[in-house]
This record gives structure tokens, C-alpha cells and sequence, in this order.
């Protein structure tokens, strides 16, 4: 299409907008979501969005510029807002597309060519950031929603807390002196230790789920690893003895991370738990490294039963389980390591052999340097 025949394009838009509009509107007014509201409601941002298509035909340009961009998202938001659903902003946009078809040739014109390609670069633009931001409304919403349904669950779980918590003070107040020996001291100390665990991770997840957009953040700073390892693998020496696995610490004094301490607690905890899970009479041992950029290398192996290339394959999905009913929980420990170490922006991988065991090894860079 020549170029006057663009500005000729461009002069009809501007011209003839209000019966482009009407006669988009009559057939938006048939969506579900549209169907009690008024025009000037339904006209929204489209009026602005042909204003600068009709602006992008007389400068030829086939990019949809930041006014257009800021058009379509604020278009998107407040058509959320509207109740439409996100094909419903599809539609009323190829609605538009087939209106102008309708109105150019109604003029004598035809769409084809440059004008062709800057229309439909300008409309998927518009498309694009109306749904992005749409679906960022919607998952804004579902995010707000499920915080309310976690701080509901967390509030529920304090009460058998607070249960477990009397009945381990009670059990310590009325053991004799001479029922107190060394296993049982180490079994009330795990007992009372991670009940103390369980809440502060309640009060911190608490914390993070009191309003839209609000997440726990962490607190990063550099400690030693081995002497946190070293209270994990007491903690879970109780069980281990049960199972008969050894478990041994060989991570060096000299290593130091940078993290969350909780955080990387419950890394840790959960990949030695499952160690000590899958290993019985074997062994687990815990070993890291630091790296020349200064990041960590950490790992966990066991002698365990191993894991199939199948259950390798989903083993941080969440909700996936393998093993024996009695080895099984629900799936979310080692999808929940994962988010961890992603969180610390690093890397998990884990290599396994059907009845010779695991590793699972992560890695997690140290402070950054500005």
C-alpha cells in the first residue's frame, strides 16, 4: 500500500472512530463479561489504543511504541477488574481487528501489505500485554489466596504443636532419675529441639503471608557449615541408631556459606532424613567443598536402595513418592529443597544407582561482590 495510502488509513481511524467504536461495542456487548456494562466502561483504553495506531501508520513504523504498550497492560488491569475472563480480552481485540477490516474496505480501503503488518504488529502487541497483565491480576490473586489458606493451615498445626510440646514436658517431669539415661535424654532433646524447629518455621512463614505481594525474605550471612551439619546429624542420631545407619560428618571446618541459617537448615535436614530413610544398616555421609569463586559445593551420600532412571527422573516434583508405604511421605521434602537452593539462586542435581545409593549434591554461590 502506498504511502498515502497509510495516511489515508491512518485520516479514516481518526475520523470515523466513534462508528469504529459503536460498532465494536455492539459486539463486545454480546461477551459474557461484558454484557452489564456501560460504553464509556467498555470503550476503556481502546479509544487511545486507535489514536496511536493511527499515529504508527502516518510514521510507518511497524513497532508498537511505549504508549501503546501502557494502553493495552492498563487495558488488561481494568479489564480484569471488569469480571471479563482472559478469552474474553482475546476476543474483544480480534473484535477490533475485524471492525477496522470492515471500515476500510466500508472506505475504500483494503488491508494488505505494510499497513497490514503495522495493524496486526500494533494489535498483538496489545494482545500480549493485556494478557500478561491480566494473568499477572489473576495470579496476584491466586497467590493472596493461597496465603490465606497456608496462615489458615499453620494456625491449625499449632494446636497438635502445642499438644506435642505439654506431652514432652510432662514425659521429662515424670521420668525418674533412673529412666533417664543417654537415649533418652538424646530422643526428649530431638523431640523438644524440633518442636521448636516447627514453630519458628510457622512464625516465619506467618510472617511472610500477611498481605498481597508480601513473602518471607531471608536474611543471608555467613556461617560455618560443619558445626550446623554437626547439630543435625545429633538431632537425627536417635533414628539413626534405630535403622542402624552410621552417619558421618566430612565436611571441613574451614567451609563457610552464605545463607539463611533456617534455611539451609531444612535443606540439609530434609536430605538427611531421606538418607537415613532409604539406608538402613548403611551408611550417609555429609561432605562439601569451597569452590574458587567462593561458592559451596555440598553433598549427601548414602549406601541406600538407590532410585530407578523413572523415579530419578520426577524425584523434585512435588507430590511424587517412591519406596515402601512406610518409606513414603507426601512428596513436597525435596521439591521444597529445591526452592531453597533456587532461591539462594543455585543449582541441586542428584545421581542414584538401584541398590547402591544416592548423592544429591547442590551448589550455592557465596556473597556477591559489588
Amino acid at each position: 500500500m502506498p504511502t498515502e495510502n497509510l495516511q489515508r488509513l491512518a485520516a479514516v481511524i481518526s475520523e470515523k472512530r466513534d462508528e469504529l467504536l459503536a460498532d465494536w461495542r455492539t459486539q463486545v456487548m454480546l461477551l459474557p463479561g461484558a454484557a452489564e456494562l456501560d460504553a464509556p466502561t467498555i470503550n476503556d483504553e481502546v479509544p487511545q489504543l486507535l489514536n496511536s495506531l493511527a499515529e504508527e501508520l502516518i510514521r510507518h513504523s511497524e513497532k508498537a511504541d511505549a504508549e501503546v504498550r501502557a494502553v493495552s497492560a492498563e487495558h488488561g488491569l481494568l479489564r480484569w477488574q471488569a469480571g471479563f475472563d482472559v478469552t474474553e480480552v482475546v476476543a474483544e481485540y480480534n473484535i477490533l481487528r475485524c471492525c477496522l477490516q470492515e471500515l476500510a474496505e466500508r472506505n475504500g480501503l483494503m488491508l494488505f501489505g505494510q499497513a497490514a503488518r503495522i495493524v496486526n504488529t500494533v494489535f498483538d502487541e496489545a494482545v500480549g500485554r493485556a494478557i500478561k497483565a491480566f494473568e499477572t491480576m489473576m495470579t496476584i490473586e491466586l497467590q493472596h489466596r493461597h496465603e490465606e489458606h497456608i496462615a489458615f493451615l499453620l494456625h491449625d498445626l499449632r494446636t497438635p504443636l502445642e499438644a506435642l510440646s505439654l506431652a514432652t514436658t510432662l514425659l521429662e517431669r515424670s521420668l525418674q532419675a533412673e529412666a533417664r539415661n543417654v537415649p533418652v535424654e538424646s530422643a526428649l532433646s530431638v523431640l523438644r529441639g524440633n518442636i521448636a524447629r516447627l514453630n519458628d518455621h510457622i512464625r516465619n512463614i506467618l510472617q511472610g503471608t500477611k498481605g498481597i505481594g508480601q513473602t518471607f525474605k531471608p536474611q543471608f550471612t555467613t556461617f560455618g557449615l560443619r558445626q550446623q551439619v554437626e547439630q543435625l546429624i545429633h538431632d537425627l542420631g536417635p533414628i539413626a541408631e534405630l535403622s542402624q545407619t552410621k552417619l558421618t560428618n566430612e565436611v571441613p571446618g574451614e567451609v563457610e556459606v552464605y545463607s539463611e541459617s533456617s534455611l539451609l537448615e531444612q535443606v540439609i535436614q530434609n536430605l538427611l532424613s531421606n538418607a537415613v530413610k532409604f539406608t538402613p544398616q548403611g551408611a550417609v555421609i555429609v561432605g562439601a567443598r569451597t569452590e574458587g569463586d567462593g561458592a559451596v559445593t555440598c553433598w549427601v551420600t548414602d549406601t541406600g536402595s538407590g532410585m530407578t532412571p523413572d523415579v530419578l527422573e520426577k524425584v523434585f516434583d512435588r507430590f511424587e513418592t517412591h519406596g515402601s508405604p512406610e518409606q513414603r511421605g507426601i512428596g513436597l521434602g525435596l521439591p521444597i529443597v529445591k526452592e531453597i537452593i533456587e532461591l539462594h539462586e543455585g543449582e541441586i542435581s542428584v545421581d542414584s544407582q538401584l541398590g547402591k545409593g544416592s548423592t544429591f549434591k547442590f551448589r550455592i554461590p557465596g556473597p556477591r561482590t559489588e
